[in-house]
């Protein structure tokens, strides 16, 4: 997580700097101040944008989309409006006689980009620590593998009213949007940049609202990825930027592209068909593990950004993912035990104790469950149902069920509760 890091430097330097010349005195450890980053210090280090494999009763699930950035710097780096971009144009030949269309020639000495978000100020990120920004800042289970409910920072869009805006991760500042109701890089290969927080920035309009763009001395990395690897002439950075190309399995195969570490240190060339390969995403988490204290409990209730109560009877709305299948909306109220490495089970079974859904888990840390007048809450968590119609169980009776585990100890809540459309 971004953070200060300490500098530890020689007993003799620290006397020198603060003018003590007493060697019985306990020196003060002095802390190097973070600064803005480099070219090749702030370096995209896994880049997750193909879309998940089929799970969960839908086949193109793309919002567990992120890209994990890293200081490969030996000092701390101040993040402060650093740019995150995705740049302007298509990845292949998607559909027949579909033409290159960045402007990699046309400006060779700029990047064009279609939408730029920002870091707030005030993020440092240590040397060797990572940040996380996600599509969406949520739980991505069962259609996905992935949690990151505990990113960094997650890019909300709130113009439509139609992009979930998740209460434990922190909101990226808008610079230019030109997308849809969420923000989607394209699973078939975005290219991607991250530029200086410094640098003034122009416009080209087009028809799908105005691009910025910067010069490429604003880069402090890129990664050019496209379709597959016949698609060389849909690169849109220029070579100064990435001399060459990438490409993950394609759509909705869960691949990500992993930058390379060669003798310890992460390669960076500028040229990412040497410098990434492709494999399962893996965004870097939270390590620490809580324990078990007082009398541990759990409660089981509703709620998307906020627990709300949940009695035996009362009912919940099916809802309709936007992404395909039906879930419902659920939270947990819990004390006594954890919260970092706890693990969260849910399930729902119809009064004939059949299964009625798809396996749901969520990994518990600090950074994302909410702190309650007594213990914690966490919000966010669905029962995804695996049903074909919502007839099947609207109108009639689910037991929700939620399994907290930690270690060898386990705690369990349900409800009966009537299923609604709403």
């Amino acid at each position: 997580m971004p953070q200060h890091l300490p500098f530890r430097s020689s007993l003799l330097a620290v006397l020198l700097l603060s003018g003590c010349t007493s060697a019985t005195e306990e020196p003060e450890t002095p802390e190097i101040p973070a600064r803005p980053p480099l070219e090749g210090e702030l370096l995209i280090s896994q880049l997750y944008t193909s879309g998940a494999k089929p799970a969960g009763g839908t086949d193109h699930y793309y919002s567990d989309q992120f890209i994990e950035l890293v200081n490969a710097s030996e000092t701390p780096l101040d993040l402060s409006g650093v740019g995150v971009a995705d740049v302007f144009g298509v990845s292949g030949e998607i559909n027949s006689g579909l033409n290159p269309d960045s402007y990699r020639d046309r400006r060779p000495n700029k990047v064009v980009m279609s939408t730029l978000w920002r870091i707030p100020a005030g993020v440092t990120l240590a040397p060797a620590e990572t940040l996380i920004i996600a599509h969406d800042g949520s739980n991505h289970r069962p259609f996905s593998e992935l949690d990151l409910s505990s990113a960094d920072f997650e890019a909300f869009v709130a113009e439509f009213d139609r992009d979930e805006d998740s209460p434990t991760v922190a909101n990226l500042e808008t610079e230019t949007y030109n997308g849809g109701y969420d923000w989607l890089m394209t699973v078939f290969g975005p290219s991607v940049v991250i530029i200086d927080a410094d640098t003034s920035l122009n416009q080209l309009s087009s028809p799908y609202g105005p691009l910025p763009t910067a010069p490429i001395e604003a880069v402090l990395d890129g990664v050019d990825t496209v379709m597959d690897a016949d698609s060389g002439d849909y690169k849109r950075l220029p070579d100064a930027v990435d001399a060459g190309f990438a490409w993950h399995d394609g759509p909705y195969t869960g691949t990500a592209l992993h930058r390379k570490i060669s003798n310890d240190m992460w390669q960076d060339t500028n040229d990412s068909s040497a410098d990434f390969e492709v494999g399962a995403p893996s965004p870097t988490l939270p390590t620490e593990t809580g324990g078990v204290f007082g009398d541990p409990w759990l409660e089981l209730g509703t709620g998307t950004t906020e627990y709300e109560p949940l009695e035996d009877d009362d009912p919940i709305a099916i809802v309709h993912g936007p992404q395909g299948g039906w879930h419902l909306d659920v939270s947990v109220w819990f004390d006594g035990f954890g919260p970092a490495g706890v693990t969260l089970g849910y399930e729902a079974i119809n009064t004939d104790a059949e299964r009625m859904s798809f396996i749901t888990e969520a990994r518990l840390f600090e950074e994302n469950v909410l702190v309650a007048e007594e213990g914690w809450h966490r919000v966010g968590d669905r029962i995804v149902l695996a049903i074909s119609d919502p007839q099947e169980v609207v109108d009639g009776e689910l037991i929700l069920r939620v399994t907290a585990a930690l270690g060898e100890q386990t705690w369990s809540d349900e409800r009966r509760i009537l299923v609604i459309d709403e």
